[in-house]
């Protein structure tokens, strides 16, 4: 028996009446293993003409499988050739309502635990989902992960949406080449292929949207969560299958003013636009309506209780923060945990995943100027300890990875300083951010040491501890930088060397402890 002979017959576009001649002709001795592949092949390629002759050969229909427990259903659900085989409007429908009609189960699952109709959801097979709805054959069931058809949907559409796209655009950049000669017939020969392969690519794009509508209309839930807790409208969004995702949330196709807002936004809500850093969705979001202040309500989602504000920061994006602010995004607002979206900018989420480009590009710096601009105080409380952006910055200084000599920090600290940060101002611990910085390496400290040296910080301020800036130097870990750092603040200040803390310990008990003999001796010369 010679499937691969009829199968190239399929692929040259050869007429299905000769196919099915052909198939006469090697079937006619075949035992019944065999059967099973020519069933697999016939239905790989929903040649309906053939399921009929099979049927009423006598063939068996009902019970057949493969060694993988797939049935004949399954088989129309997994086309062949799917690259280069089209496969005609309403054969799907056609063949599934035969395979039905002959007993073909639609009940049983794979040795996967797929039904056929979880297959036909991977590509999109609309026809099959319409027959199966319309013969009354249960279309609800999850497979192992809780999913239904539409999270397979929406699971595996993003490769109908890429290849839909990249075709069209190969399609335009041929149809914008000035040296296309259509007298030429390689020239021709590509262009024809070209509108050839974005006709397949629309046709299967336009299946999955179909399927999407469908799947809604026929009761299955787009909200339904899987094993994941996710929805099918989740698994549209993280798959970044826009039109997917605004189908299976719902688009009000009635008005038309709105129906490309809906599609730009992509099934998401603003904070989750954010998340996916997509200013197209944010844009038409705000359009819509959202209201851009209101804080995340998602239990175990990392963004839960934040702002829209909160996760651009994270997220280091400009525009966005930008689009939010001039869009009435409130520039001083917190959020559950009362933090302020610069609060964020220093939390773990967002320091793994800051890199040079920032810094080159200047993003920081372009985050709080759009700040600024919306009317945010620079001397702001960010957080429950009373930090400032001065004091948040200098805290974290020697806590965040160095890209060639930056940190966020650094660059913060410089900007805080001279857009009018008050450089005395304490949180609730009493802590400056003098003495914050006196605790960090010379490479993270010393020039921002200087900055707010030169702009007015005192060196006499105390904590609430008793202790002041000179014993945060001190006990630096690093002996020279702790000198370094006694030494520049002498020039500027009274270091108030004999003042004892709550322990009333003073900071040569501290140096004499930490047994720095070099800093014993010029604190005794300063005495």
């Amino acid at each position: 028996m010679n499937l691969y002979q009829i199968e190239q017959a399929y692929i040259q576009g050869r007429d299905l009446a000769e196919i099915n001649e052909l198939y006469k002709t090697e079937i006619a001795d075949i035992t019944e293993e065999q059967q099973v592949e020519v069933w697999r092949q016939v239905c790989g390629f929903v040649n309906v003409e053939m399921v009929d002759y099979l049927i009423a050969k006598g063939w068996r229909t009902a019970g057949v499988e493969d060694s993988n427990g797939d049935t004949l259903l399954h088989f129309l659900a997994t086309p062949l050739r799917s690259y280069d085989y089209f496969i005609a409007e309403k054969r799907v429908y056609e063949c599934t309502k035969k395979l039905l009609e002959a007993k073909v189960s639609p009940l049983r699952k794979n040795s996967q635990g797929e039904t056929a109709l979880m297959l036909a959801a991977k590509i999109g097979y609309t026809e099959m989902l319409e027959a199966y709805a319309e013969t009354g054959a249960k279309i609800d069931f999850n497979d192992r992960n809780g999913n239904t058809i539409l999270h397979i949907l929406a699971s595996n559409s993003s490769s109908a949406i890429s290849d839909y796209e990249k075709s069209l655009e190969r399609l335009m950049i041929h149809q914008r080449d000035e040296n296309y000669d259509e007298n030429n017939q390689r020239h021709l020969q590509e262009r024809r292929q070209l509108e050839w392969r974005h006709h397949v690519d629309k046709a299967r794009f336009n299946q999955f949207i179909t399927f999407a509508i469908v799947g809604r209309e026929f009761g299955i839930d787009p909200l339904q969560r899987n094993n994941e807790k996710r929805t099918a409208v989740e698994v549209a969004i993280g798959q970044k299958s826009k039109s997917i995702g605004a189908i299976l949330k719902g688009v009000d196709f009635n008005d038309q003013e709105k129906v490309s807002l809906y599609f730009n936004a992509g099934g998401m809500d603003l904070h989750q636009a954010c998340a996916e850093k997509d200013l197209e969705a944010i844009d038409a979001l705000i359009k819509l309506g959202e209201n851009v202040n209101e804080i995340y309500d998602k239990e175990g989602d990392r963004f839960n209780g934040m702002t829209p504000l909160a996760i651009a920061m994270q997220k280091h994006s400009v525009e966005i923060t930008d689009l939010l602010l001039k869009n009435g995004a409130d520039a001083t607002t917190v959020d559950s945990k009362g933090w302020h979206p610069f609060r964020h900018l220093y939390d773990i989420n967002s320091t793994i995943a800051v890199h040079i480009d920032l810094f080159h590009n200047k993003v920081f710096q372009k985050i709080l100027k759009a700040y600024l601009d919306a009317g945010f105080d620079i001397n702001s409380l960010l957080d429950d300890e009373e930090n400032t952006l001065l004091t948040l910055s200098a805290k974290y200084a020697d806590r965040l990875m160095m890209h060639n000599s930056y940190t966020i920090s650094k660059v913060l600290l410089d900007e805080a300083t001279y857009a009018g940060a008050d450089v005395n101002k304490t949180n609730r611990d009493g802590i400056s951010a003098l003495m914050y910085l006196c605790a960090t390496g010379l490479e993270r400290g010393e020039k921002s040491l200087l900055t707010l040296l030169e702009q007015g910080a005192s060196t006499e301020l105390i904590d609430k501890n008793g202790k002041t800036a000179l014993i945060y130097a001190v006990n630096n870990d690093r002996k020279s930088d702790a000198q370094t750092y006694c030494e520049l603040m002498a020039e500027f200040g009274d270091l108030l060397i004999d003042a004892k803390d709550n322990t009333q310990q003073s900071a040569l008990d501290y140096v004499v402890a930490k047994d720095n003999e070099a800093l014993v001796a010029w604190l005794v010369g300063k005495m």
